[in-house]
């Protein structure tokens, strides 16, 4: 009989996984099946608990990570200011870090900006800068040079 409600509730917590795809209650449901066979060849219900603690707990802890990553591959996506680094811009305002002034336009938003290198000329106008990083809501860029697009004056 223990046997059995270890089968039904191991293969009640798989089939819940099937559901969530989190990846934790398919372990529980393994350290189910698992106690369900010791059941099965007479180990004492306290052994029984512990074939299920530790398959359901030793397997969550040693594969779901790895498991993870083989679903889910790739780096996460850069989001919000961190998306910002490496974009190019032009900018509106001086940049200067001696006087603390400096504007770029990235995309559609305009960015208060410092120079990346605290040593650099202040850049002027219409340069082409991209983002180094971001501090606070300072992008912080560096001039670049950007090729004259073919038949343009």
């Amino acid at each position: 009989m223990p046997a059995l409600i270890w089968a039904i509730a191991g293969v009640a917590c798989l089939l819940a996984e099937l559901l969530t795809l989190t990846f934790v209650l398919l372990y529980f449901g393994l350290g189910g099946i698992a106690a369900a066979g010791a059941a099965l060849v007479g180990v004492p219900l306290a052994g029984q608990v512990g074939v299920f603690a530790v398959v359901a707990l030793g397997l969550l802890a040693l594969t779901r990570r790895p498991l993870l990553r083989l679903i889910q591959p790739g780096s996460p996506t850069a989001m919000n200011v961190h998306a910002l680094i490496g974009k190019r811009g032009i900018v509106t305002i001086p940049v200067s870090n001696d006087a603390s002034t400096g504007q770029v336009r990235i995309g559609t938003e305009f960015w208060t900006a410092r120079n990346a290198s605290d040593d650099a000329r202040a850049l002027a106008p219409g340069d082409h800068v991209e983002v180094v990083e971001v501090s606070g809501v300072t992008a912080r860029v560096r001039r670049i040079e950007v090729e004259p697009e073919p038949g343009a004056g």
